[in-house]
């Protein structure tokens, strides 16, 4: 069984009860391209989005702070990003990595987050803290062979990080959606949700972690673990005994499989450094 990582986006105020994942899922439907054995994917749903972001030069891109990765029925283009290395080779294969983890998603994934809730009598007695797990059904190292990217024009190494663009051939599940920008920003991050037909759709936010590939990571997990609720959530009350005290937390639990994850699109937020990200998903029948 592969191990958990667990990400903590708020203040450790308080030690979350949060059950371990179950068992792991299945090799999910596999893309041409995907490690020998893998099924094979169903046909693709009609769909008038296709992929731009390779439209561009990947400075350009990257410079306007708005990454639009809606994959095609035959390919999915994923940024992967990594800090910069003295070593720029390394950097190329840790970029890699990041979207071999990304590819791995799409063929299959179970999540888990908790929220916990604690409300005491005082103004100050009050304190909240969330949680979350991701364990994709494959390891991402099956999948690095098969992007596809060129060396001069889908690598950039700029403001800290290095970025590679690469593209996952194969037959997919294709969202119906089409970007759309109002007043320079992307309507979902207006909104902060997005309606596609057929697909369960989640809104990723991070504020700045320190560097861009922090954020980055912790926008795209955080948009998978917002379709969760859509899934399944309960909803129970735990006394736990913090200092000697007892007290009682309102925990709400919320859990799933999904297959077909892709990006959808990336917005970098220049003024605050923060990234919000659109994911859309099927659940896993």
């Amino acid at each position: 069984m592969k191990a958990i990582v667990f990400y903590y986006l708020s203040l450790p105020a308080v030690l979350l009860l949060c059950a371990s994942c179950g068992g792991l899922l299945a090799i999910m439907p596999a893309a041409q391209n995907a490690p020998a054995g893998a099924e094979a994917v169903p046909p693709p749903l009609p769909a008038e989005a296709h992929s731009v972001a390779g439209d561009a030069s990947l400075e350009k891109t990257f410079d306007s702070g708005h990454w639009v990765t809606t994959p095609s029925d035959a390919e999915i283009m994923i940024i992967g990003i990594t800090g910069r290395r003295a070593n720029r080779g390394e950097a190329v294969k840790e970029a890699l990595a990041d979207a071999a983890r990304k590819a791995a998603l799409y063929h299959g994934v179970r999540a888990e987050s908790a929220s916990v809730l604690n409300q005491g009598s005082g103004n100050l007695d009050y304190f909240s803290d969330f949680d979350y797990s991701i364990s994709p059904s494959n390891d991402h190292e099956a999948y690095i062979d098969a992007l596809v990217f060129n060396e001069d024009e889908d690598v950039l190494e700029k403001n800290g990080v290095l970025i590679v663009r690469t593209r996952y051939s194969g037959k997919f599940d294709v969202p119906p959606y089409r970007s759309a920008v109002e007043d320079g920003v992307p309507v979902w991050v207006k909104n902060y949700t997005a309606d596609i037909p057929g697909f369960l759709a989640g809104v990723g936010f991070s504020r700045n972690k320190g560097s861009l590939q922090k954020t980055h990571t912790a926008s795209y997990e955080t948009a998978l673990v917002a379709l969760l609720p859509q899934l399944s959530t309960r909803v129970s009350n735990e006394v736990v005994d913090v200092s000697g005290a007892k007290m009682t937390n309102s925990v709400t639990r919320s859990e799933g499989e999904l297959v077909n994850v892709v990006i959808l699109e990336t917005w970098f937020d220049k003024k605050t450094n923060s990234v919000w990200t659109l994911i859309a998903a099927k659940a896993k029948n």
